[in-house]
């Protein structure tokens, strides 16, 4: 047995010792008797000093063993290693035991200790290490495939194409996880709610980097959601975590004024505009065609003859066919630029940008040019405003505009008078002057 004994404590011992050297540190073993039961064994008193004075004495039953740890002693205290002197026997059979548990794990017991204590630091007060790993256990199972945000955004557009969505609905999930993808170059299963949150808070808009709309804000939400909601389908992210993403607070609803121009500011800004681009103003604003719907158009949708625009499953936003009627005064502004087929959007748009970019930066300076105060998607507004003012019929103009009537009963109703509104749909271009040149009578 190994046992330990202060300065004070009384001990026999044989006064001739064998010394162990190392440098100038000695360690003395003695050979003495002990009786137990009635019978004597020997006994191999092992004493050295510790740096700070203290005696010490250690007592072996065999001489051999005492020789062995006499040796560790005084190389150790040779080498400065003191506070290893001061581990008792269980604590080295507990250092042992740590060593062998974590062998498999290719760790020191030191790199251990210290791994251990940065995770219990970065957790919540009263967390134990095992709580935090059972959650990240759940998050992260062990045969969950890792992908990346970027090939997980490429599945799932590649899916929403094999389920037949449109070609708008993918461009516009392109547009925004494009984004997403570009903000977050790591795995999709190692994100949390937060910084999605300031994702999407902190859009701005492309063109003057100001804070984009709630509106526009909601909009990237959904479409992280669905992405979300789409990996846990796939088993490329926990429930807990898409239930996370999804529980992200919806930016407040902004309910912006309904801005809509006067017939005579209508009347300048067509007299203001360029000839390749009066056909496209004109369907914006006696038509009420969205800016991306115009972009898309193609003159053979546009039936004069039938008093009709059709707008396409694949160009519309609610990716439903509709038919929209052509007023008197629009065909007017059509027919002298009616073709059988072709664009009626004049502009070159940019690949990746959004679809009516370049044409919606037309009419802008059209409208500086008229010099009428600019107003959101005010050609939009103008035509909804005047139609359900001179139909009253907000059910049939809802049908016409891809709206719901709920919307336009309230957004739009109210806006004009029907005296407005014949005043509107009576803007028709000015009749052409022709050239007269005057003779003078020959004498």
């Amino acid at each position: 047995m190994n046992t330990t004994t202060s300065r004070n404590e009384p001990t026999k011992i044989n006064r001739k010792p064998i010394v162990i050297r190392r440098g100038p540190v000695r360690v003395m073993i003695y050979h003495g008797k002990t009786k137990a039961k009635g019978k004597t064994y020997p006994r191999f008193s092992l004493v050295f000093k510790e740096p700070n004075g203290t005696r010490r004495i250690r007592n072996f039953a065999d001489l051999e063993e005492a020789r062995r740890e006499g040796e560790l002693i005084a190389t150790r205290l040779c080498n400065g290693e003191s506070d290893v002197l001061a581990l008792r026997n269980s604590d080295v059979a507990e250092l042992i035991s740590a060593r062998n548990t974590l062998a498999p794990f290719k760790l020191s017991v030191a790199t251990a200790i210290s791994e251990f204590s940065t995770a219990m630091g970065r957790l919540p007060a009263g967390t134990t290490l095992s709580e935090a790993v059972e959650n990240f256990a759940k998050r992260h199972p062990a045969n969950m495939p890792r992908k990346t945000v970027g090939e997980v955004v490429a599945e799932f557009i590649s899916d929403r194409q094999t389920a037949g969505c449109s070609k708008i609905h993918l461009r516009d999930l392109g547009i925004r996880l494009g984004q997403f993808t570009t903000a977050f170059a790591m795995p999709i299963n190692a994100m949390t709610a937060p910084p999605v949150q300031q994702f999407v808070y902190g859009r701005t808009r492309e063109y003057d980097r100001k804070p984009a709309s709630n509106r526009t804000k909601e909009n990237m939400l959904r479409v992280i959601v669905s992405l979300f909601n789409f990996a846990r389908r796939m088993k490329y992210v926990s429930a807990d975590l898409a239930f996370e993403i999804a529980e992200i607070p919806t930016p407040k609803k902004q309910h912006a004024p309904i801005g809509v121009y006067t017939p005579n500011e209508i009347r300048s800004i067509l007299a203001a505009a360029e000839s390749d681009i009066v056909p496209a103003l004109a369907i914006g604003a006696f038509a009420g065609l969205r800016l991306a719907e115009i972009a898309r158009l193609d003159y053979k949708s546009v039936r004069l003859s039938e008093r009709l625009i059709v707008v396409e499953a694949d160009q519309a936003k609610t990716a439903a066919r509709r038919l929209v009627p052509v007023s008197d005064n629009l065909a007017a502004w059509l027919a002298p630029h009616a073709k059988s087929f072709g664009p009626v959007n004049p502009c070159t748009e940019e690949i990746g940008g959004n679809v009516g970019h370049a044409l919606g930066c037309r009419f802008q300076r059209t409208i500086a040019r008229a010099k009428v105060k600019a107003k959101r998607n005010a050609f939009r507004h103008s035509y909804i405003s005047y139609r359900v003012a001179l139909a009253k019929d907000v059910a049939a103009t809802a049908l016409e505009c891809g709206n719901s009537p709920a919307v336009i009963f309230s957004n739009y109703r109210a806006l004009a008078t029907e005296a407005e509104a014949k005043a509107w749909f009576a803007v028709t271009p000015e009749p052409a002057v022709e050239n007269v040149i005057a003779m003078s009578a020959v004498g």
